[in-house]
């Protein structure tokens, strides 16, 4: 059924309004039916499914992605630094075990320097020539073993050969038991020693 014409000088009724707030009309009068807000709709289900799509994909390729394996630790170069190590502290401690139990060289004691004592001639006079063994005609040798200690002094005289004569004997005895020596000496440090002393008793020319 046919919708009859305007009137002239009507206005068709309105039967959309688009956002501006404007109607519609057909060419012919008529009321244009809205397309507009349906498109719109398809257009936001497209874009809502593409990024369905997309989020969809995104999800699967994160699954699908397999990582690389990563390189596995070698052990060896390890184990052979620590078998090299003990080996080096097996030959030490082995080294060391020897030296430990190899005889050692017995040292030979530094040979000490020894001075022997010595009459001091500047302070010691001679044995006094005896009258009466002089008046005899008496000479003779005297050897005295005497003990000097470590100051000089003489501690000890004794005869290791006599000359004969009671006289001399005395006489040289008396003397050197007054004597001072320069002591024997240790490496250098003055020591207590044993010194033969000879006398020798001389007539003089006549």
């Amino acid at each position: 059924m046919s919708t009859p014409p305007n009137s002239p000088g009507e206005r068709p009724a309105p039967v959309d309004r688009d956002r501006s707030g404007e109607a519609s009309y057909t060419s012919d009068g008529g009321a244009e039916p809205p397309k507009r807000g349906g498109s719109l709709l398809w257009l936001l289900l497209l874009v809502a499914l593409l990024l369905l799509g997309w989020w969809w994909f995104t999800q699967r390729s994160v699954g699908d992605a397999v990582p690389e394996p990563l390189p596995e630790a070698t052990a060896e170069q390890p184990a052979t630094t620590a078998a090299s190590e003990a080996t080096v502290a097996e030959e030490a401690r082995k080294k060391a075990a020897a030296a430990r139990d190899k005889p050692r060289k017995a040292e030979k004691p530094a040979t000490p320097r020894i001075t022997e004592a010595r009459p001091i001639a500047s302070r010691n006079p001679r044995p006094e020539y005896p009258r009466e063994a002089l008046r005899r005609g008496q000479s003779g040798h005297v050897l005295l073993r005497v003990d000097v200690a470590a100051d000089g002094t003489t501690s000890n005289v004794d005869f290791v050969q006599r000359s004969g004569s009671a006289e001399l004997d005395r006489a040289a005895m008396n003397a050197v038991r007054k004597w001072q020596f320069s002591p024997a000496r240790r490496n250098g440090k003055a020591v207590a020693s044993r010194v033969n002393v000879p006398v020798d008793f001389v007539l003089p020319p006549d």
